[in-house]
C-alpha cells in the first residue's frame, strides 16, 4: 500500500538542517508549524487557531537543491508529499517511540498577490525561485528589463 500524501503549507521552525549518510547521500530535515486562521465575527479581528508542528525530510537531489535554495527559520513554504512513521525503542526507558514525518516531494514558496498597501508577499526575483522544487536563481527574465519606449517619452509608463 502506497503512503498517503499530504500538502501542508506552513512556516519553517529553524533552519533546514542537511547531512550527509555515510554512503553520501544527502538528507534534509525541515520542522514546519502551520495553523488556521479565522475572523471573529464579533471583534471583526483574525484570530489564531489550532497549530500543527510537524517534521519532514528529504533525500538525495532533492534534500541537495532545498538546502540550496536560500530556505530559511521564518520563511512561509509548501510542502507536497507522503506521510510516513518512524518507529524506535525508546534507549533509556525501553518504551516503543513513533513519529510522523512528511517525505518531501516538492518544496515551493507561495506566490500570492500584493498586499493592499504596496506590501508585497511574494518572493522578489533573485531570491531564490525558478529551478527543481521552485528554487534557484531564475535564468534570464525577460520581463524585468525595461522596454525600448515607442513613440513616447522617456519618463511615461510603457502601457
Amino acid at each position: 500500500m502506497a503512503l498517503p500524501e499530504i500538502t501542508v503549507t506552513g512556516r519553517l521552525v529553524a533552519d533546514p538542517e542537511m547531512r550527509f549518510s555515510q554512503s553520501g547521500v544527502g538528507v534534509l530535515s525541515v520542522r514546519l508549524a502551520a495553523n488556521s486562521r479565522r475572523k471573529n465575527p464579533q471583534t471583526q479581528e483574525w484570530e489564531d487557531g489550532d497549530t500543527w508542528f510537524g517534521r519532514a525530510v528529504a533525500f538525495g537531489r532533492t534534500a541537495e537543491a532545498i538546502a540550496d535554495s536560500g530556505l530559511s527559520k521564518g520563511d512561509l513554504v509548501t510542502v507536497k508529499g507522503r506521510i510516513k512513521t518512524d518507529q524506535w525503542q525508546d534507549k533509556e526507558s525501553g518504551a516503543k517511540r513513533s513519529a510522523d514525518q512528511v517525505v518531501i516531494d516538492e518544496i515551493a514558496r507561495p506566490v500570492r498577490a500584493a498586499k493592499p498597501g504596496g506590501g508585497q508577499s511574494s518572493p522578489a526575483p533573485g531570491s531564490g525561485y525558478g529551478q527543481q522544487g521552485g528554487f534557484g536563481a531564475p535564468a534570464a527574465d525577460p520581463w524585468s528589463a525595461r522596454p525600448a519606449s515607442v513613440g513616447a517619452q522617456a519618463d511615461e509608463p510603457p502601457f
